[in-house]
């Protein structure tokens, strides 16, 4: 019977581990130092959640996120 919850105790704890979200993102450079500590701050709140933000620019978020390269894109201009 130990055995067996060990099992099982090990599984979940594999499972867990490997739902962790990742979160990608790419664009406006000037929002970059803001961004980098809110996400920064986020990861360590939750720690099951990386979020990986390239800044491109506007125009080069706006493609990938249209090509589906990446999760959200993110601009400074209106």
């Amino acid at each position: 019977m130990k055995k067996t919850l060990l099992a099982a105790l090990c599984f979940v704890l594999a499972l867990s581990a490997t739902q962790a979200q990742k979160i990608t993102g790419a664009g406006a450079t000037f929002p970059y130092p803001i961004y980098s500590k809110w996400f920064t701050e986020y990861s360590n709140a939750h720690p099951g959640v990386q979020i990986n933000y390239q800044s491109i620019g506007s125009g080069g978020g706006i493609k990938q996120v249209c090509s589906g390269l990446v999760d959200f894109g993110a601009s400074d201009m209106p």
